[in-house]
This record gives C-alpha cells, structure tokens and sequence, in this order.
C-alpha cells in the first residue's frame, strides 16, 4: 500500500531542510548567532484584507454620493437667489430718499402779508375790494423749507393753505421725509418716483379743527422711454414729470439744492405738470430741446395757478431750449417759455403765459445761477362789475441770482438776490400786490457723504408806498440720504 501523498511530502520537506538545521546547530555551539539582514528590520504590518476595503470603498462612495447632492441643492438655491437678485437689483439699487430736519424762527406773526387798512397805500380800490382784502407784501415769501412753505399764511385769502401754521413761534419741524424709487426695465425702460411723507399739526382738543395733519405729497410719477437711435438722444415721459421752464426746478429736492429755500419765482417753474413730454440731446450735448404737453401750468402746488387734474380741454404747451459752452465746467443758457389755458377755471379763452432767460455757470469752485421770468394770465370779467370777478388774474416779473464758492470741500458759502413784482386780483374777493425784494446770506456743510447741514437768512425788503413790516426769516435744515 502507498504511503499518503501528504506524507511523503512531509517527509521530503524534512530532508531538505535538515541539513541547514544541523549547520545552525554547529554554529549555535561555536559562536554566538550573527541576527540576518532580514530578521533585524522591523515585522511588515499585516497587509488588509479584501473585505476590509471593500468596506472602505463602500462608505467613500456614500460620502460621495451625499457631497454631491449637498453640491446640487446648493447650485439650485444659488441659481434661484440670483433671478431674484437680477429682479431685484434694478428697484434695491436705486431706491433712496431722505430726511429733511430744520429749525426756523420769523419775525412778526410768520405771514409775509399785510391788509391795506383804510386803504392807505392803494386808494385806487376803495370801493371796489374791501381794505382788509387788499394786501401788499408776497404770501410765499417766509419760506422756510426747500419745499417753499410758509411759517403762516396769516390772512391770506388766495393762498390759504397753511400747513405749518406756525403763529409766528420759532420751532423745530421735520420738514419732510423723501422717498425716491427708480425701476429700470432693460436699457431703454424706467420709471421713476418721489414722495414726500410730510408731518404736520393736527389739534386734537379743538372741535372741526381743520389744521391738516400728516399728509403725503406725490411729487413725481412717471415712466421714461429712452428711444433707440444713435445721431441723438431722444427720451419720452409720461405721467407727472418735471417742469421745462427755467433752470430752478433741477434743485427742487432738498439735497441738490444749495440754498435751505427756494427763490420768488420758483412758483412759477419748479411745479411738476402731469402729461407728455419729450427731450433731445444734440451735436453732443451742445444742444437740448425739451418740449410738453400737460393739463396746466408748470407752477408749484402751493400757488393758486396749477392744475393737476385739468379743469378746462384747452392743454398747456411748454418748451425750453438751451445751450452748452466749454466755459469752466460748464456754460449753460436757455430760453423757454409755455402758453395755455390758465389754471383752475373751465373758460379755454382765458389764457396764460410765461417766458424767461435762465443762465448757468461752473467755474473751478465757483457757481452762478441767474433767471428772468415773464407771465401774465388774463383773467375775465364780467361787464360792470370788480375786475377778474369770473377768472382771476395774474401779472407778473421778477428775477434771481444766485452766487456760491466751495471755500472747502465741505462748505460752500452763498448768496442770493431775488425780485418779483406781481398784481393778483380776483374781483372783489382779494388783491394782492407784491413788489418786494429779497436779500438772502447763508452756508451750505457736507459732512461725509450723507449728511447736510444748510442755514441761511432771509432779509424780506418792500419796495415802493407800503411801509416795511417784521417778515425776515432765520432758518436752517439738516438732510441725512439713504
């Protein structure tokens, strides 16, 4: 019988390998054992098994797998952040305002009128007005904030809106608090507003007390098209847009404005008409044409003369024209002028017009600003009786300069001057009749990028019969822009 395969193999392996036994034996008892390269490194760590890596790849594969939609949710919110950033950038990055914070004192009772009592210095109406209707000075003229408000109206009886009321009692006054909002809608679309959140007196304890409290004024709404064409730049507006006359109405908003209030003529320039209007540019910039169509005039919501809502189908037609010359910063000199039905009557005879000359100059740290305006609105009567009993009537002239240096950086001192010679009349109701000049000093601050301090003082002159009467206004604003 043959022996077992394993054992004959068993017994092989023996063999061999006795002989290298018998050797290290003999060296064993003759000197001590020299250890081999090999047995004097260190043991190999075990190497891992299969199923150990297995293992490893299988978690490194589920890590994965979760680190990737961690990535993609991720990318899907980023993705809807920006639509909505992309959205939202045209309105957040030009939505902005301010606060307008002031503090004024005038003299007398805070009215820039006075009764022709016993009709002493106009005898030419006796019979005709009533001498406490009859009143010289300017109704408007102790403004004491950039939107032309008066400290009181006093008797007035053509401008009875009166929404400070003050009495003649100096007083702080949080003038107005802006907000502006522009929306671009593409390269050729925007819109554009302004709103004046305004607070006022309201007493409470008095029964029909008719003061008006908080009120918001809407100063302007409008959607501007910027027409696609190369020669020249043409925009078109709609809505209730910016005035074309004169040079002023560009400083309406208390921060552009250098001076705390605006000049006599503003009335008659700065309002903000609701129609049509178009603007071209030309011979690069060199000249600008700028023509509307609006319900009325462009005069300013505290004067008698302004429709917003049209009382009568006769439309308003205005332009401007100027001009640029490389003189400092800039030479500007314009011509405008409007004609239409006058304001707040229904007859489409009884016109109004207006026309002036307006000029503006920088030069390094030197500023000049100067108009002349012209209107008239006709009026209309009825046979035999007091003069504009049907439609008022409005004859007017005056002018303004104004002069301002950057003595620094932060201050810019100024000056202005300013004249308006006007007969108001609406039959036997009212006359007013205003030849005045007005002298005005003050400084303009800018302390950072937003905030502006401003303070000035308003000398109130009569000229001509009537006496000079206590009207002279200290004021001052304080702007923060967000």
């Amino acid at each position: 019988m043959k022996p077992p395969r394993h054992a004959v193999a068993a017994v092989t392996l023996a063999l061999a390998v006795s002989p290298g036994l018998s050797a290290a034996q003999g060296a064993t008892s003759s000197s001590p054992p020299v250890p081999s390269e090999a047995q004097a490194a260190p043991a190999a760590p075990p190497s891992a098994s299969a199923q150990d890596i297995e293992r490893r790849l299988l978690l490194l594969e589920q890590d994965n797998a979760r680190l990737r939609g961690e990535v993609e949710a991720l990318r899907e919110e980023q993705g809807f952040l920006d639509q909505v950033v992309s959205r939202l950038m045209p309105v957040a990055g030009r939505f902005g305002g301010y606060l307008d914070v002031g503090f004024f004192s005038v003299q007398g009772n805070g009215s820039g009128i006075r009764a022709d009592l016993g009709h002493r210095y106009f005898p030419s109406y006796a019979g005709k007005v009533p001498d406490s209707w009859v009143f010289y000075g300017d109704p408007l003229s102790t403004a004491i904030n950039s939107r032309g408000e008066p400290a009181d109206t006093g008797e007035s009886r053509a401008v009875v809106f009166d929404p400070v009321d003050s009495g003649g009692k100096p007083s702080f006054l949080v003038n107005a608090l802006n907000l502006g909002l522009f929306a671009g809608f593409g390269d050729e679309l925007s819109l554009t507003g302004s709103i004046d959140l305004v607070p006022r007196a309201r007493n409470v304890s008095v029964t029909g007390d008719s003061a008006l409290g908080d009120f918001l004024d809407v100063k302007l709404a409008y959607a501007e098209y910027l027409v696609p064409v190369e020669s020249f730049t043409l925009s078109l507006y709609a809505g209730k847009f910016d005035s074309v006359l004169g040079y002023e109405y560009r400083l309406r908003e208390a921060p552009d404005r250098i001076t705390v209030t605006p000049s006599l003529l503003c009335r008659y320039t700065c309002g903000a008409p609701l129609g049509l209007k178009a603007r071209g540019t030309f011979l690069d910039d060199v000249l600008t044409v700028n023509v509307a169509v609006t319900n009325g005039s462009h005069g300013t919501e505290g004067f008698p003369f302004h429709d917003e809502i049209d009382a009568n189908a006769f439309k308003t037609l205005a332009g401007r024209i100027s001009s640029r010359a490389p003189v400092g910063s800039g030479l500007e000199v314009g011509v405008s002028g409007a004609f239409g039905a006058a304001d707040q009557q229904p007859d489409d005879a009884v016109h109004q017009f207006h026309y002036g000359v307006d000029l503006h100059l920088d030069w390094r740290d030197l500023e000049v600003t100067a108009e002349l305006v012209f209107g008239e609105a006709h009026g209309r009567s009825e046979p035999g009786a007091a003069p504009c009993n049907l439609s008022p009537c409005l004859s007017y002239r005056g002018a303004y300069g104004l002069l301002a240096y950057r003595l620094v950086n932060w201050m810019t001192p100024y000056a202005r001057v300013d004249w308006r010679n006007a007969v108001h009349q609406s039959g036997e109701s009212f006359v007013y009749l205003s030849k005045l000049m007005r002298v005005t000093a003050g400084s303009r601050f800018e302390i950072g990028e937003r905030v502006i301090v401003k303070a000035e003082y308003t000398f109130n002159l009569e000229l001509g019969e009537p006496p000079q009467f206590p009207n002279d206004v200290l004021t001052s604003s304080l702007l923060v822009k967000y």
